[in-house]
């Protein structure tokens, strides 16, 4: 299967010795983006093998950050155009980023490429008990919510368990190849599940790829319990505009 690649890069006017390197080599797909929640959203939707991203030295080390928090085990090099702050090195270190060589010529940059390249071939065999350690997903609801982050990955034709946590307790929902098979919340399952953990605007979620529920009490496509999600929504707001009669 062919290596891909996502670039952050927001400035491919100017800066774009990564972008040329890439242009040589035909072992692997690649796709640019212009900011860092552009990126997320499309890690949320489809499986890259590696994130790289480019920029000023201070805003390339926090969107790798942003990333690192998002998607832990997804492989990151930080090629930042000029040498980041001390700081912004500390942080890097912390979160386990690595960094190029800003002075690094185009051939040094290349080999530290072509080393990060590598790696991801015998990265993407590691996987475990039916678990692709590279497209693990950790995020917030306060960022995204429940209903956007499953038609984000949804839109991947993705499998796997997305586990929910947050004051009101625990939850699950299974995904196969795109759509929804089964969510469990409590004593609820399938659709009344998912109606209550779509109100939550708060909490924690990550994603598993591969882990398959052997269960399903959900039948209707995604698309459709939405659509009756935001009717609901609806209605219960109409009821809330109406004052009581004396």
């Amino acid at each position: 299967m062919e290596t891909r690649i996502l670039i952050l890069n927001p400035d491919p006017v100017f800066e774009d010795r990564l972008l040329s390197i890439f242009d040589i080599t035909d072992e692997c797909e690649t796709r640019i983006v212009r900011t860092v929640s552009e990126a997320v959203a499309i890690l949320i939707a489809e499986s890259f093998d590696g994130l790289i991203i480019e920029g000023e030295p201070e805003s390339a080390v926090e969107s790798a950050t942003v990333a690192r928090q998002h998607f832990p085990s997804l492989k990151l090099l930080c090629a930042p155009w000029q040498r980041p702050s001390a700081d912004s090195i500390r942080t890097a270190q912390q979160q386990q980023i690595p960094l190029t060589k800003s002075a690094a010529s185009t051939k040094k940059l290349h080999r530290k490429v072509r080393r990060f390249l590598n790696g991801l071939d015998s990265h993407s065999g590691a996987s475990t008990e039916g678990i692709d350690p590279c497209h693990s997903l950790i995020g917030d609801l306060s960022q995204f919510s429940a209903a956007e982050i499953l038609q984000m990955t949804c839109m991947g034709q993705r499998s796997g368990r997305f586990t929910f946590k947050s004051g009101r307790g625990k939850s699950e929902i299974y995904l196969h190849q795109g759509e929804v098979r089964h969510a469990a919340y409590g004593t609820l399952e399938g659709e009344g599940a998912l109606a209550e953990i779509f109100r939550w605007r708060q909490g924690r979620f990550y994603f598993e790829e591969g882990i398959i529920s052997q269960e399903q009490s959900v039948d209707r496509p995604l698309a459709h319990l939405l659509l009756d999600n935001l009717q609901k929504f609806d209605e219960t707001l109409e009821v809330a505009r109406v004052t009581p009669m004396q």
